[in-house]
């Protein structure tokens, strides 16, 4: 008579490890590192903005500096909508809609692309505007005021010369060019420090007994408020700020680079019909490092444009 075998019941196999994919293990390790990098960059911001700054000689404001915050604003916008995107895009890949996933990483590059022609015109005033590292004037005295008054002497020219490449309406020229002349008639009689004074009207320069003619560097964008008349003027802690300004945007800049490649590279596939729902991982991964670049700039945008 055949016995029948009573078979053991097999255990099943535990997963030994972490309850994620490796890629996405990588991914987190990797924003971890990016964590700490930006962190330590927006940390040494602070320390040197609340530890330098004097009643006095306070830190620059974003005027001063040339920031306009209704810009910053427009470009966080930009960002929070790529990311919206973004996750719409592994929604629709997730339910096999590959035309729809395809066209939200469209939007997407689109609106990372418009963030970096947003920040490609910040610097270029940065540029124009001399805020660089190195090239802001601070302090006024010793030989660092003298190239302050021959700076702001060549802008003066420049000015007298073509009041309209600053923007000056035709009605208004007339009136800058005068202000601009008389300052320059004034330079040889006056120290960097009073060159670079908001002193407007017929007023006493502070110890000297000259009697003004006109407004100084200050009055003159003061005064010409809603024209850029490229006037250099001194930014207690410029330097120190335009370093901070150039590491954390730059690094913040190059890493939204990195993901619009990507995003270029998925577009490519679609386009070669090897994008797929099989991809869906390789989007959830962009979206968390898209996600991370967003979240840095919101960190960014308030310390730079508001405060």
């Amino acid at each position: 008579m055949a016995h029948a075998v009573l078979e053991e019941p097999q255990e099943s196999q535990a997963h030994m490890g972490l309850p994620l994919s490796n890629g996405k293990l990588a991914m987190w390790l990797f924003l971890v590192t990016e964590i700490m990098f930006f962190t330590g960059l927006i940390g040494v911001y602070l320390i040197l903005r609340n530890s330098s700054p004097s009643a006095r000689e306070p830190w620059p404001t974003p005027e001063q500096v040339h920031l306009v915050e209704w810009i910053g604003a427009f470009n966080t916008f930009v960002l929070i909508c790529s990311s919206l995107t973004v996750v719409l895009a592994h929604a629709a890949l997730g339910r096999g809609q590959v035309g729809k996933a395809t066209m939200y990483i469209g939007v997407t590059l689109t609106l990372g692309t418009v963030f970096l022609v947003v920040k490609a015109f910040e610097y270029k005033s940065k540029f124009e505007h001399e805020i660089l590292p190195g090239r802001v004037y601070e302090k006024l005295e010793g030989p660092r005021g003298i190239e302050y008054v021959k700076h702001v002497k060549k802008q003066l020219e420049h000015i007298v010369a073509d009041p309209a490449h600053s923007g000056v309406p035709a009605d208004k020229q007339a009136a800058v060019k005068a202000d601009a002349q008389r300052l320059l008639d004034e330079l040889p009689r006056l120290t960097p420090r009073q060159v670079n004074e908001r002193v407007v009207g017929s007023e006493h320069v502070a110890g000297s007994g000259l009697q003004t003619g006109g407004p100084k560097v200050e009055g003159l964008r003061e005064k010409y408020h809603d024209y850029d008349l490229h006037l250099s003027y001194a930014i207690p802690y410029g330097n120190m700020w335009a370093s901070c300004y150039f590491a954390m945007t730059g690094f913040h800049a190059l890493h939204v680079l990195g993901g619009l490649v990507v995003f270029v590279v998925i577009l490519i596939m679609a386009l070669r019909k090897q994008f797929g729902p099989q991809h869906e991982s390789l989007i959830e991964l962009t979206g968390l490092y898209w996600h991370f670049v967003d979240i840095v700039w919101i960190f960014l945008f308030p310390l730079l444009y508001l405060v």
